[in-house]
């Protein structure tokens, strides 16, 4: 039998139980790293997270091992630059680029077009191929002038590659058209459709090749060292490079001393975090390996969890791009989502969310950012991360975010400094607790109109504050928590409310008031301008799609007649109308044969019905018992109404959502439109309302497009507009190109306007909502229908502006085939050179120009086109 040593034993337990709780080290980090000239973005978070518990010796024991000269400026090393000198600037003779063709195979065949040493390129070459994961600025960049990549540069990397067996290689600087504006169209249209084979390049390589610039002077292959200069290099920091380590079935990082695999480094950070804290290292342990080791952990290839929207957004929220575009366009590899050439930042963050709605609901507590346009319950992009909680999904929903959220309405501000809030929150007592909300700096210089929107929501007495945890919760570590300033939307029967930004609130006092209650979170952000998207869109859309799902319960212990038509109770009924008025109302105004209606009672309504009750009598919302019965889907109550004769097309002009037919569109119901159709209801005017049947079945997601068919073979006219709203507008601004093809087919005019809207600013022909909603088929089906091409809209504009604006250059090329001319001026003497210029349209500018537009040309104030911004280049 073994003997043990108890005594060793026991004193090995006391060391552990004696364990030293690391003090955060902050401000010595911070200083440390910057007398070392790394940049103070990168010192601020390191000394915030992963080097939090580090001390200074430590640190020094890893910048020792570091082959620079003593106080050289560790934020400007290169990893690669060029050898010879030359008196002359370098000709092109001494760069390497693939000709327009490799370019052109690599994508046709959306391969991985690779290099070797002597500057041959091969697309999937044989044998496999490394790609190399790099930031631009340390050295391996392609060239300003598009001109390739110097071939001193290749000669480098393949001295420090080859020892490892590798013969070709892929890099970004030279398999995707490069430099900075020096593309012309064709390669921006390559540059597009390469940007979607990355992901599949990333996945096949043999190995992702990392070549930072501190690694590579770094003479030591220590795992920990190595991961400390990668967080502290600017490989980390790029959103490139997230996508590249992702997607990567193997990294290896490159040091001076000689190559360390990426998860290796995950490997010794983990298994340090948990001899330091067995048990709580993924939480918040003060220890100097946990951070450090979720971050790395984070980027390491998963392919059992796979990549998620938050993954995403928490692995970005540090990194910075040249480009802002690329603030989204990097991500959309990650995501495997298709990538199109003219897409601005606000469409790439939009069609992201909307391809990845569950886990994009995740994402409202992401404090550091504005809102975005589109939801504005999203932050605009995922750089400048402050703080963030990864919150339980919401369900999206057509209008919006549906979730529940601890809710506390702000009394007031009673002060407001740049930053940040003093709250008056709502309390259990008479005296408000008071709580500070500190606003991001990119919300205070890039979005001050959102905090001017909320001061003004709390005088009117629409101001709250969401979150998700309570604030009274003291947390010695933990200051403060994320939360939502929104106003409510006071039009809704139930809680809705605009997001206007996000705020790291501090603790208050225990007696706050804070209920958990359901909100409906408006995609529409608030501050908006465009006409389809702000508070207008929002309170037309809600009337447009306002259903009224009653309660039925309320005053009926008040009025025995209403509780016995909720309960079907025919005797009762009978008994009751002796002595009671069979068309008695609550205070809601509804009679007995609503709540019948309502509550699908057959056989009280048939008894109220007998006696005389009024069949078309209007609550105080403005529902009939036949609108009821449409909206709670109840079809023999229906059937019950329509055969004694109720008016099918009653609808209250004041207060009314619309008719019993609308309804049933609006329910999407197409056995209930069919029903009332055969009945009599008229499909083929507006209520008295002002509400159109077929307006209302082209509203909203996932529609049954059979209703459309059923109206339109019942009459309904595709010409009639309904509260500024056209049927083929609204379909053709959804992208609907089926709904589009019946409504054409059926005669709706392709150049019809309805008048103006206040709300969505409507009145422009179908076309143009073609155009803005980014659906070529829908525009190429109404070309083909006969819409204009070079019309000037209300505002002025020109169907090709439209697209200039947009950058869509795909439909600005459907408009040219059907004699749009490029050059046409409209508002202000602007052309679409100039609109593709003020908006930042690079593509689809060269497109222009590629199609014979003149770059000459003048606006009313004599500017041409590259004079409308200042600095613009393409």
């Amino acid at each position: 039998m073994a003997s043990y040593d108890l005594t060793t034993i026991m004193d090995a337990l006391q060391g552990y139980q004696r364990r030293e709780t690391r003090q955060p080290n902050n401000r010595t980090v911070k200083q440390y790293l910057l007398n070392r000239s790394i940049s103070d973005s990168v010192a601020q978070s390191n000394s915030m997270n992963e080097l939090c518990y580090w001390t200074e010796k430590e640190l020094d024991e890893v910048f020792g091992n570091l082959a620079v000269a003593h106080g050289a400026p560790l934020g400007r090393v290169f990893s690669f630059t060029i050898r010879q000198t030359q008196d002359h600037v370098a000709n092109t003779t001494d760069f390497v680029k693939p000709t327009f063709k490799d370019i052109q195979e690599s994508v046709n065949r959306m391969g991985a077009l690779c290099v070797n040493r002597n500057g041959m390129f091969c697309t999937n070459p044989e044998g496999g191929f490394v790609a190399l994961s790099h930031v631009w600025s340390e050295g391996l960049g392609a060239d300003d002038d598009n001109r390739g990549l110097h071939r001193d540069l290749l000669h480098q990397v393949f001295d420090k590659v080859e020892p490892l067996g590798i013969k070709w290689v892929w890099t970004d600087s030279l398999a995707i058209p490069g430099g900075k504006r020096a593309l012309n169209f064709l390669e921006e249209e390559l540059k597009g459709k390469l940007i979607n084979a990355m992901a599949n390049i990333y996945r096949e390589a043999r190995m992702v090749l990392i070549l930072d610039a501190l690694c590579l002077k770094l003479n030591s292959t220590d795992p920990v060292q190595v991961a400390i200069m990668l967080s502290l290099g600017k490989w980390l920091t790029r959103m490139w490079t997230y996508q590249e380590i992702k997607l990567a079935k193997m990294a290896v990082v490159l040091t001076k001393k000689g190559p360390v695999s990426f998860s290796a480094i995950c490997r010794h950070l983990r298994d340090n975090a948990i001899a330091e804290f067995p048990q709580e290292w993924e939480g918040d342990a003060r220890g100097k390996y946990p951070s450090i080791a979720k971050t790395f952990l984070r980027l390491q290839r998963n392919d059992e969890v796979g990549i998620s929207l938050p993954d995403v957004a928490i692995g970005c929220g540090y990194r910075v791009a040249w480009d802002k575009l690329d603030y989204a366009r990097a991500i959309f590899p990650t995501l495997n989502i298709e990538w199109k050439p003219h897409y601005n930042t606000t469409q790439a963050m939009h069609k992201m969310y909307w391809t990845q709605k569950r886990h994009a609901s995740r994402l409202v507590l992401f404090h550091g950012p504005p809102r975005a346009s589109y939801p504005g319950w999203a932050p605009e992009v995922f750089n400048g991360l402050k703080d963030c909680k990864i919150i339980e999904p919401g369900i999206w929903k057509l209008r919006g975010l549906q979730r529940a959220w601890l809710t506390t309405k702000v009394k007031f501000i009673y002060e407001r400094e740049a930053d940040r809030f003093y709250l008056a929150l709502d309390s259990d007592y008479a005296a408000q607790c008071q709580s500070v909300a500190v606003i991001s700096q990119q919300t205070v210089a890039n979005a001050p109109e959102s905090i001017t929107l909320f001061e003004k929501a709390v005088r009117e007495g629409n101001g709250y504050l969401l979150t998700d945890e309570r604030l009274d919760v003291h947390d010695d570590r933990r200051f403060s928590i994320v939360g939502l300033l929104v106003e409510r939307f006071i039009l809704a029967d139930d809680q809705e409310a605009w997001v206007c930004l996000t705020v790291a609130v501090g603790q208050t006092e225990k007696h706050y008031k804070a209920e958990r209650s359901d909100w409906l979170l408006l995609h529409e952000n608030p501050t908006s301008q465009d006409p389809m998207n702000g508070k207008g869109a929002s309170e037309l859309t809600y009337k447009m799609l306002h259903t009224v799902e009653p309660s039925l319960i309320g005053d009926l212990t008040e009025y025995p007649l209403h509780r016995a038509a909720q309960e079907d109770d025919e005797e009762w009924c009978r008994a009751l109308l002796a002595v009671i008025d069979q068309n008695a109302r609550d205070s809601r105004g509804w009679t007995p044969l609503h709540v019948a209606a309502a509550s699908d009672s057959r056989k009280a309504a048939a008894v109220l019905i007998e006696v005389g009750a009024e069949m078309d009598a209007f609550n105080h919302a403005g529902n009939s018992p036949l609108i009821l019965a449409v909206d709670n889907i109840h079809l023999e109550m229906v059937s019950l109404l329509c055969e004694a004769g109720v008016n099918l097309n009653a609808c209250c002009k004041k207060e009314g959502f619309g008719s019993a037919l609308v309804t049933a569109v609006r329910r999407d119901d197409l056995e209930l439109v069919s029903l009332l159709l055969a009945f009599g209801a008229d499909a083929t005017g507006v209520d008295a309302a002002g509400w159109s049947p077929l307006v209302a079945a082209v509203i909203g997601e996932d529609k049954d497009e059979r209703i459309v068919d059923t109206l339109l073979e019942a009459g309904a006219n595709p010409n009639i507009s309904s509260h500024g709203l056209l049927p083929l507008s609204l379909a053709a601004q959804s992208g609907a190109v089926s709904t589009v093809v019946k409504l054409l087919r059926n005669e709706a005019n392709p150049q019809k306007q309805a008048l103006p809207n206040l709300d969505l600013g409507h009145g422009h022909p179908p076309l143009y909502h073609a155009i803005l909603s980014g659906s070529l088929t829908t525009v190429h089906a109404l070309l083909e229908a006969g819409a204009h091409t070079n019309d000037e809209y209300r505002n002025g504009w020109t169907p090709m502006m439209i697209a200039a604006r947009e950058g869509d250059h795909e439909i600005g090329n459907a408009l040219s085939s059907r004699g749009a001319i490029p050059d046409k001026s409209g508002a202000d003497g602007l052309t679409p050179l100039h609109v593709a210029a003020m908006c930042g349209s690079r593509v689809f500018y060269k497109w222009l120009i590629a199609a014979g537009a003149n770059a000459g040309l003048r606006d009313r104030r004599g500017r041409t086109a590259k004079q409308v911004v200042d600095g613009f280049e393409v």
